[in-house]
């Protein structure tokens, strides 16, 4: 489904101007849960590169009939790009001749 994920890089801002825009997305989860939920959804606009371009760290707690619930939670912005430099690692072609 989410094909080379693993290959996606995470930025802090372009690093190459002739790298390709293709979407902005948000995300919000706990601790680094949006990293990996980012490089994934790159995938499906044809991105192998997300730059963060903002980041909010919240404290949700709420109480209930269970005691106290909650925690920190990142709200994330980040933009997808197809950048062709020599930092995007390709994945190995693999032999589909069949032994």
């Amino acid at each position: 489904m989410y094909h080379n994920w693993e290959y996606v890089r995470i930025e802090n801002k372009l690093p190459d101007p002739n790298c390709v825009y293709k979407m902005q997305e948000s995300c919000a989860k706990r601790g680094a849960g949006c990293l990996t939920w980012f490089k994934r959804r790159a995938t499906e606009f044809g991105a192998n590169t997300v730059v963060i371009t903002q980041t909010e760290n919240q404290q949700q707690i709420s109480t209930g009939m269970w005691g106290v619930n909650g925690g920190d939670v990142s709200t994330s912005l980040a933009d997808y790009y197809y950048c062709n430099t020599a930092k995007n690692i390709q994945p190995k072609a693999q032999d589909e001749t069949p032994r």
